[in-house]
């Protein structure tokens, strides 16, 4: 490999990492470690947020369902970073009836930048025969961490202000989606400079195979990876993977949305800062720690990962009630922040090995559709539920659910094959 192919191949994990930091990071999930300032402040109530969470979660299903057919992968990416930086520094100047509006357009531009990052980066690399491209999830941890920190430390040093000082400043909330949409602004102008060598580099390589081909065609059937002399992997049902995967979005996304929130419920003092950064450092280091497990275990199937991941998931998502306290909290953003990008990156790769089977579909963008309608239907829920300690009641139910997903993984081959082939 030629020092300009190494240096394509950095180019391009810094592009899909830093726009996957960026969506999930900041557009999805800043507003799980904004909240219970914002609650604080008196911005929004807490009924409230179970509609701004669905606003958004609605967006991402619109968005996954809109480039069911779509093949303009990188016009999405910028399309969807744009926004993201738009909503963001605009949602410190909204009302909450245009917080409804802008949380949806990130839900939008969240799910155009995962779904495409997803098909874009994965093949550029595979096209470099790179065995670890999934490490491109370590963007959504590492953004969720930038974002955890960056809000508890101004939280944190907010508390030392004294009133007369506060009251001359704008809520804090508001000064933190603008340093967000600076930062948004900033990775999106890199994003957008890297993009650009990608694209003309992936083109260059594209003409040269087609002109390889023509040449020798067979010797491009040789060397081609997705040639017809590699066996398909073992076609699964369709319908099974969907639902399960859709069951994982219900399931982690109460304790994904509400765990700063739930721990600043019941903790003392500032010890809940701590756990939304532990989620996203959790995240990071799964993804880096997974894909280093599977290439030296090759023979544990993705679906092998999904499914212990779920099971751990399952567990954590329980733990809070279960055990009210710091310990319990960080130990349950350990389980949950730690497997939620694991299964994410198994169920789309597993999803990838099913294009042979199904090439009529965008299975990448059917997968997030299912996702954001289980993960839609999660806040929903606490809108029905009420009480102070609804937390007791809904995480079990949550803990259930990602179980049952786990059972529809468990053979749901066509012909009953060996998940070994996966």
């Amino acid at each position: 490999m030629s020092q300009s192919d190494r240096q394509q191949i950095i180019f391009c994990f810094i592009l899909a990492s830093t726009a996957l930091a960026v969506a999930m990071g900041i557009g999805r999930f800043a507003f799980t470690p904004i909240l219970p300032l914002m609650i604080q402040e008196g911005t929004v109530h807490l009924a409230q947020t179970a509609w701004l969470s669905s606003s958004n979660y609605i967006g991402y299903l619109v968005g996954a369902l809109s480039l069911l057919k779509s093949k303009r992968h990188p016009l999405f990416v910028m399309l969807g970073l744009t926004l993201v930086t738009l909503t963001t520094w605009l949602a410190s100047l909204s009302s909450f009836a245009w917080l409804l509006v802008l949380r949806f357009l990130a839900g939008v531009a969240s799910a155009w930048v995962l779904v495409s990052i997803s098909a874009f980066a994965i093949n550029w690399l595979k096209s470099r025969r790179v065995v670890t491209s999934g490490l491109i999830y370590t963007g959504v941890g590492i953004g969720i961490t930038f974002t955890g920190l960056i809000c508890s430390y101004f939280i944190f040093q907010s508390a030392t202000v004294t009133i007369a000082a506060q009251s001359s400043l704008s809520p804090l909330s508001s000064r933190l989606w603008q340093y967000l949409g600076v930062i948004a602004l900033l990775a999106t102008l890199l994003v957008t400079f890297l993009l650009a060598k990608i694209n003309s580099q992936f083109a260059s390589t594209a003409a040269a195979s087609i002109a390889a081909a023509k040449t020798n065609p067979s010797k491009a059937a040789h060397t081609n990876p997705t040639s017809s002399s590699i066996p398909p992997p073992a076609k699964l049902k369709l319908a099974n993977v969907l639902t399960a995967y859709g069951l994982f979005g219900f399931g982690y996304i109460l304790p994904a949305t509400f765990l700063p929130q739930i721990a600043k419920q019941w903790l003392s003092g500032q010890s809940y800062l701590l756990i939304w950064p532990f989620f996203g450092l959790a995240a990071a280091l799964s993804v880096v720690l997974s894909q280093g497990l599977q290439r030296r275990y090759n023979n544990f199937s993705l679906l092998g990962v999904w499914r212990v991941s779920q099971i751990i998931m399952a567990v954590g998502t329980l733990l809070p009630a279960l055990w009210q306290s710091l310990a319990g909290l960080m130990l349950s953003s350990l389980m949950v922040g730690g497997t939620f990008m694991v299964v994410t990156m198994a169920g789309l790769q597993v999803a990838a090995s099913q294009v042979t089977h199904y090439p009529k579909y965008n299975l990448s963008a059917l997968m997030t559709a299912s996702f954001a309608f289980g993960q839609l239907i999660g806040p929903l829920t606490a809108l029905v539920a009420t009480g102070k300690n609804i937390w007791l009641a809904l995480l079990p139910v949550s803990a259930i659910v990602l179980l049952i997903g786990v059972a529809l993984l468990w053979r749901p081959y066509q012909h009953q094959q060996s998940s070994n082939h996966v």
